[in-house]
């Protein structure tokens, strides 16, 4: 064992360093050029060495940094350690610069001077200090959010541009995903993004990224080429739209997962370049943080829609329940008195009490139905069904009741209807539902069309009136609960098109109505086909 190290160890352990280590004389030639070098710079040492050392750095420091050096050779100073010079920047073969940290000393050789640097690329570091301080901040930012759509919001302005060009952020609807927020850093394609969320909820096809993280809850990256692939696996209108304007190269889908559900999902998409190792965990670690952010906000908004749903229930009970109560002791009291006198009772008032008994079950079974949506137990039993039998019997019903008011009720099904998947009793429940409001709303003598068609989203089943029609700025409201405009007299709770919506949401479908003052009203649903 030699007492001293010798040349060759020093030069086998400078070699295998992986900071570069660099060596220039007094003329800022560069003489020497580790591996660590070669790794870090990207230049081999035979293209290098005999080259000035500015090469090697950015140009618009290049002046000053041979001055330094000239006056760092004149000084006593023997060497400067890292962490005693501020941060540095070097420049690769390829142009990219990078962050660094440098040490050097001088060593004097006979008449001459040998610069000795040892430089670490800290790039990798910096990155890391800064996704800390990101999600740090983003922390703050997503925990003064007040409901969950203002979480949805924030989260969607923190991933962009930070992480990815543009972002769509999805609520987990049963076996769907429904858009809540999206965001680009082209306003153009931001806006195009939003009618993703303006669509409603949609079934992702087998094929596609989400049905994926439905199944295995990891995620999925999708690159080269993310938006062919996106486009053959969607089949909704707005997001193939979507996908056509962003044509983005890189795709990230992640799930949020909180208290071990899936709650919802992050897509991520890059127009240029990929998803590396790096970028992946910092998404991830973006989206622990949104799932758990939008879980507490969605547990806030529940405190806070019990609490309003209660006083609204109070104010419907008190309020639509009175009438027909007070209708039922009137009559029954007249009708005892009839009998104690002697008389009989009138058919009349038996079936006025029957009738306010009808309203007051009607009231009851939609109080419960808003109670089983809200606590997700509104029971869906989906068969295939052919639509032109779903909706001959679910209209059978509703005939008398457009005979009585001198109403045309017309039935257009499209020839060659593929079978839809669909709860019978639920849909015809929300086909009287928005039948019954066109009965409601329509003049005697005028028609109702009721018509099925496919289009890319399934089957899409439309009810048609001629009659007051909703004004614009109502449309908005119409599937708020309890919510009537002013044309309705009261007549119900206001809970039907809420019923109806959560119904066909259970389904996977959306559900839309279009409508203009005096020229009456469309209400259009649709359901996923069986194949």
């Amino acid at each position: 064992m030699p007492d001293r190290i010798t040349h060759d160890i020093l030069a086998e352990i400078v070699e295998i360093a992986s900071d570069a280590v660099i060596c220039m004389d007094a003329t800022q030639h560069i003489t020497f050029f580790n591996r660590g070098a070669e790794v870090i710079f990207g230049w081999t040492s035979e293209e290098i060495v005999g080259q000035r050392i500015e090469t090697l750095i950015p140009e618009r420091y290049r002046g000053s940094h041979a001055r330094q050096v000239e006056e760092f050779g004149r000084s006593k100073v023997r060497a400067r350690r890292m962490g005693e010079r501020r941060e540095i920047a070097g420049i690769r073969k390829s142009g990219e610069e990078f962050p660094a940290e440098a040490a050097i000393s001088q060593v004097q050789q006979g008449d001459d001077v040998v610069y000795a640097v040892v430089l670490r690329d800290v790039t990798i570091r910096q990155r890391l200090e800064q996704r800390q301080r990101f999600l740090a901040e983003a922390g703050e930012k997503l925990a003064s959010a007040f409901g969950s759509s203002e979480t949805l919001t924030k989260v969607a302005q923190l991933a962009v541009p930070t992480i990815a060009d543009g972002c769509i952020l999805e609520n987990r609807v049963g076996s769907g995903f429904l858009a809540g927020a999206s965001a680009h850093v082209d306003p153009h394609i931001e806006a195009i993004l939003d009618e993703i969320c303006l669509a409603g909820a949609r079934i992702p096809s087998k094929d596609h990224p989400l049905t994926e993280i439905l199944n295995s809850r990891a995620h999925v990256l999708l690159q080269p080429s993310a938006a062919s692939r996106l486009t053959v696996a969607s089949a909704s209108p707005s997001y193939l739209k979507a996908m056509t304007a962003m044509n983005p190269e890189s795709a990230l889908f992640l799930p949020l997962v909180a208290r071990e559900q899936l709650i919802g999902a992050l897509t991520l998409f890059r127009t240029h370049g990929s998803f590396d190792r790096d970028d992946v965990g910092f998404a991830e670690d973006l989206a622990r943080l949104a799932a758990l952010a939008l879980d507490n906000a969605r547990l806030h908004d529940t405190v806070r829609a019990s609490l309003r749903a209660r006083d609204e229930m109070v104010g419907v009970v008190s309020h639509d329940l009175r009438n027909p109560v007070a209708a039922v002791k009137m009559l029954s009291r007249m009708m005892l008195r009839e009998q104690e006198s002697g008389g009989a009772a009138d058919r009349e008032n038996i079936e006025l009490i029957a009738q306010a008994a009808e309203q007051m079950d009607a009231l009851i079974r939609d109080l419960l139905d808003v109670n089983r949506l809200d606590a997700g137990r509104l029971a869906i039993a989906a068969a295939p069904v052919d639509p032109s039998v779903l909706l001959t019997d679910s209209l059978q019903t509703l005939r008398p009741l457009v005979e009585e008011k001198g109403i045309d009720l017309d039935l257009q099904i499209e020839t060659a209807l593929p079978k839809v998947l669909a709860d019978r009793e639920r849909i015809q429940q929300t086909l009287s539902n928005l039948v019954g409001n066109a009965i409601k709303f329509s003049p005697p003598g005028s028609k109702i069309v009721v018509a099925v068609r496919s289009d890319r989203e399934g089957a899409v089943i439309s009810v048609l009136d001629s009659g007051t029609g909703i004004a614009v700025e109502h449309l908005p409201r119409v599937f708020d609960r309890y919510w009537q405009s002013s044309r309705t007299n009261r007549q119900g709770a206001g809970l039907g098109l809420a019923i109806a919506k959560g119904i066909v949401e259970a389904h996977g479908g959306r559900i839309w109505i279009e409508s203009r003052p005096g020229e009456g009203t469309t209400a259009s649903f649709t359901l996923p086909l069986a194949e």
